[in-house]
């Protein structure tokens, strides 16, 4: 799948009525945006939370996810969280990350996929190697996506880390993300899909 384009994969028009919120812009949320965009989906943007406070950032996150719901019903939230990651350093960023990824889960999953056990599915797009504290961060939202899938597996929810490598083309990560987000993708929940190759 080396280099894929959504495109020339999977089937045209399959994420038609699909509506995804997709937080964090950087170059893999962007590569996913257009490649599920190109497939049909609906996708729109839902702003990261300033850091700072967790209870501000809750507030924040509840506020953007009504404002998303308000143009329709969610059926997948995307958390960019290498692009998270990178705008802070240090060990920031491992708590920044993490902690806006949850909190962004807890909105989204609050306002659109819990209530009436609609469901939903949650992908987070982990850190890549090579920064600070970037190995951790993945393993913190591999966790957090493994918990979630048996505590929300009630409400149909369905949680996945993918983790991407130094040099995995975004276009790849965009590909394997719009899968999850077809029909065939929500046999996936509770496990990180790893594109980081062999390691030491």
């Amino acid at each position: 799948m080396a280099g894929a384009d959504a495109s020339t994969i999977l089937r045209p028009g399959l994420l038609a009525g699909t509506r995804i919120a997709l937080s964090g812009d950087g170059e893999l949320g962007g590569a996913v945006r257009d490649a599920c965009a190109g497939l049909g989906a609906d996708v729109a943007e839902l702003g990261v939370p300033a850091p700072g406070d967790p209870e501000a950032q809750e507030a924040e996150a509840d506020i953007r996810a009504q404002e998303i719901l308000a143009g329709g019903a969610v059926d997948m939230l995307v958390v960019d969280a290498d692009c998270i990651h990178g705008r802070a350093g240090g060990r920031e960023a491992l708590v920044f990350a993490a902690g806006a990824a949850w909190v962004l889960t807890r909105a989204v999953a609050n306002a659109a996929f819990i209530p009436g056990e609609r469901g939903g599915r949650i992908v987070y797009l982990a850190p890549r190697p090579g920064s600070e504290h970037a190995n951790a961060a993945c393993s913190a939202l591999e966790n957090l996506a493994r918990t979630l899938s048996i505590e929300w597996s009630r409400y149909r929810v369905t949680t996945v880390a993918v983790a991407p490598g130094a040099d995995t083309p975004a276009g790849e990560v965009a590909a394997l993300t719009a899968y999850l987000a077809s029909p065939a993708g929500a046999y996936f929940s509770g496990c990180l899909l790893d594109l980081r190759g062999p390691r030491a």
